[in-house]
């Protein structure tokens, strides 16, 4: 039984994140996140804000240093895909996507 999709209610700035997914950071090994994504039969997808974003977006962002891109609505293409996060990186907000492993 792997991770499911479920209501996505983000916050006044538009983060969110899969109350199952665990709470890594930088130290968190590799080896550790790809356990989790074979377990959970999901592969990825990072929809990231500097290639999506709109102008007006990425103006707001970039330029004016406002950080609140609940706006911005990251796609993922890949069928039964489901969102995990949005946050933020050093290089902007990124949507990460669970991608199911089709047998």
């Amino acid at each position: 039984m792997g991770i499911k999709p479920v209501k996505v209610e983000r916050d006044e700035n538009g983060w969110w994140v899969h109350p199952d997914l665990p709470k890594w950071d930088e130290g968190t090994c590799q080896n550790e996140i790809a356990a989790w994504f074979e377990k959970n039969r999901v592969t990825y997808f990072i929809d990231h804000f500097e290639s999506s974003a709109t102008e007006e977006q990425s103006n707001r962002w970039f330029e004016e240093g406002n950080c609140d891109c609940s706006d911005w609505q990251p796609t993922c293409d890949e069928d039964n895909s489901f969102l995990l996060s949005i946050h933020d990186t050093e290089y902007g907000p990124i949507g990460i996507f669970a991608v199911p492993i089709v047998a």
